[in-house]
């Protein structure tokens, strides 16, 4: 995943839910599993925006 849909994926999970779904139809509605969104859910932005950073600065190691 990169940051583009790391924060689509954070706002949108974010969005669903202040429009009152509950964590299985954000679940079943992303095909995501009920563990990953209960994650972004309790996640602020700063640690969402944390997260991205440390991924896009990861080297690979051959």
């Amino acid at each position: 995943m990169n940051v583009a849909e790391g924060w689509n994926m954070y706002l949108e999970i974010q969005d669903l839910k202040k429009m009152h779904f509950n964590v299985s139809q954000i679940s079943r509605r992303l095909d995501l599993s009920r563990t990953t969104v209960y994650k972004y859910l309790d996640m602020t932005l700063e640690e969402m925006e944390q997260i991205l950073e440390n991924r896009k600065t990861r080297t690979f190691v051959q």
